[in-house]
């Protein structure tokens, strides 16, 4: 039976679910010293941010307005400092206000008209998509291979944690009902959204293509995996 209800499960059970789980594994990382203090604070706000990302699709969610208002006022501020600008403080005081103006109404603006919610946004590729991404970025930075590469697998932890959140939500197991938006998260492509859907894949294939790892830093991987215990 297929309930037309889009029950989903909260901003607060989502917050809730991603920090236990995300706990959860830190926890041994951080026993095995393969994870100082600094590294499991990153992880575990990875492991956080994916369990939010996907609702940044939802033109009225939380996240996405929380996220916003903070990238709109520090993403201008970092890249001003970046530049390195010789400026006096008034000019880069209107500067700064300036940019955090066009990105507030300008960047939020287009993308929320570009999305739509449970879309190819809300989608496991797209949790690799931006997990490639974040190792990326930690290499860039530096960090140790191995910390990179988990650093990516938590957020992707997250991210697939949610979509699995939303997909429990959608089944009413003591009524045997299922509701309409079973199957719009958890899933490979947006069947609607043909276009956006290869332009993903594309940006996966040319992520993975470009990520250059020491075999050593697998074996690390996979040794590390299998010693993980909870008990």
């Amino acid at each position: 039976m297929i309930k037309k209800g889009n029950c989903v499960a909260s901003f607060e059970q989502h917050l809730n679910v991603s920090v236990i789980t995300t706990g959860l594994f830190i926890v041994p990382l951080s026993l095995s010293n393969t994870f100082d203090t600094q590294a499991s604070l990153i992880a575990l706000s990875l492991g956080l941010l994916g369990g939010i990302f996907p609702d940044l699709d939802s033109d009225n969610s939380k996240p996405i307005r929380i996220l916003f208002k903070i990238l709109s006022i520090f993403f201008p501020l970092l890249f001003l400092i970046f530049l390195q600008l010789k400026m006096p403080l008034l000019y880069i005081l209107v500067v700064w206000l300036g940019a955090t103006l066009l990105f507030h109404f300008g960047v939020f603006k287009f993308f929320t008209l570009i999305t739509t919610h449970r879309g190819i946004f809300h989608s496991i590729p797209m949790a690799l998509f931006v997990a490639l991404g974040v190792i990326h970025t930690f290499l860039y930075l530096h960090y140790p291979q191995l910390q990179a590469l988990l650093f990516g697998v938590f957020f992707f932890f997250g991210f697939v944690i949610h979509l699995l959140l939303d997909e429990l939500f959608s089944i009413n197991a003591l009524g045997f009902e299922i509701k309409k938006s079973f199957g719009s998260a958890l899933k490979l492509y947006d069947k609607e959204n043909f276009i956006g859907t290869t332009l993903l894949y594309g940006g996966i294939g040319f992520l993975a293509y470009n990520l250059h790892f020491q075999e050593q830093t697998y074996q690390k991987f996979f040794t590390l995996l299998m010693k993980i215990h909870f008990y």
